[in-house]
């Protein structure tokens, strides 16, 4: 049982009602059709969901942790495709939040706020993956900004964004010393995106890459001073994978298990031990996973935590969320049988999404070393 306040009690009906009624009757077509889905899009804006973490005086909510982390989950139980275009404009949204300029932030924040496109995060590159300090991308200085060369792969929205945030280099310093934030206009020149990737699930969460050609970007358009970008992502981007990731694959999680109560009951499986010991695993790992979560939401949010826990703590929970989605979707075929087997079945739908998790936005084996180094610091401490 979640502990929530009148604000956070309140974002979360909305939220119930709005999957209910607009978003879990498209949840199968989104989920199974490679293309960016208007209908949820408009859904979701008519809400001000992708404003949930934008400030109270820019028009937003101002939403915590714990109120993303419940819009994320609660939109991935019925469409996980629906719940990441709403996280990573999210993801983004707070990061202008909290390193934006006063100018950026009303530019910027009156836009989205007016019902324009989400936004996308631009990190990841064809050879930097999990290392993505050794990141390639330029930004070269040129008059009243830069130019910016390169190739961005794995862009959730792909081309319907309006804004991105894109991490390049600026400078020769080693890895993360000479990266830089800046926040890219699609329509800039020298932007070009490819088709839509095809994936093993998440369809409807459109992924293209992005090559940027002298692509122009105003100085007034870079986050924090130059060289500084790799502290935007690891202390401002990075803890909200608890929020993003974790609780999208929590929702996933509970979504299977949603799935396999109603086929339980249809079909009156319940009196078989072996389905109900099944699903009663199932309840036991999504719950667990939900306390870890919002546990670390709370940590997230009060600030007292070292660097070093609130690192340790988010990479627990992205890894431990994402490994009990797949856990339970797994189970889910001793319960739905040859159920599982059709390719637009909803838990197997859900099954692909959740090994997609396992890897994306930091992959488990990354969380694993995050960890276990933090683990070795503390044990140094010990002795």
């Amino acid at each position: 049982m979640l502990f929530l306040t009148p604000e956070q009690h309140d974002i979360h009906q909305r939220i119930k009602a709005l999957v209910r009624e607009k978003i879990a009757p498209l949840a199968r077509h989104i989920e199974a059709t490679p293309e960016f889905s208007q209908e949820a899009y408009e859904a979701l804006a008519g809400e001000k969901l992708f404003c949930l973490s934008m400030p109270k005086e820019y028009g937003g909510m101002e939403g915590d942790a714990t109120s993303l982390a419940l819009m994320v989950e609660t939109i991935a139980t019925a469409s996980p495709s629906a719940a990441l275009m709403v996280f990573v404009t999210n993801a983004v949204v707070r990061t202008i939040a909290i390193t934006g300029t006063r100018e950026q932030k009303k530019r910027l924040f009156g836009e989205l706020k007016t019902g324009d496109q989400p936004m996308g995060f631009c990190l990841t590159e064809p050879d930097y993956g999990s290392d993505a300090a050794g990141l390639q991308t330029k930004a070269e200085p040129t008059e009243g900004g830069y130019l910016l060369s390169g190739s961005k792969v794995y862009i959730t929205i792909g081309p319907h964004g309006r804004y991105y945030l894109v991490f390049a280099r600026t400078g020769p310093g080693p890895k993360a010393a000479g990266i830089s934030a800046f926040l890219l206009d699609r329509h800039a020149e020298g932007v070009v995106f490819t088709p839509p990737e095809k994936k093993m699930g998440l369809h409807g969460s459109i992924t293209s890459q992005m090559f940027l050609d002298n692509a122009f970007v105003p100085e007034n358009m870079r986050l924090w001073p130059e060289g500084e970008g790799w502290r935007v992502l690891a202390d401002v981007s990075n803890p909200m994978r608890v929020w993003g990731a974790a609780s999208l694959a929590l929702g996933t999680a509970q979504g299977v298990l949603n799935d396999c109560l109603e086929h339980a009951t249809k079909h009156r499986l319940f009196s078989e031990q072996a389905v109900a010991f099944v699903l009663a695993d199932m309840e036991m790992n999504i719950e667990a996973c939900r306390s870890l979560n919002y546990r670390v939401c709370r940590l997230v949010e009060d600030h007292r935590s070292s660097a070093r826990q609130v690192e340790s703590m988010v990479s627990m929970a992205k890894c431990y969320a994402a490994d009990t989605a797949m856990k339970v979707a797994d189970l889910a075929s001793n319960v739905l049988g040859n159920e599982m087997a059709r390719a637009d079945n909803a838990s197997a739908q859900l099954f692909r999404v959740a090994k997609g998790i396992q890897i994306f936005d930091g992959s488990n084996q990354i969380q694993r070393l995050i960890v276990a180094r933090n683990l070795a610091a503390k044990g140094r401490e010990l002795v």
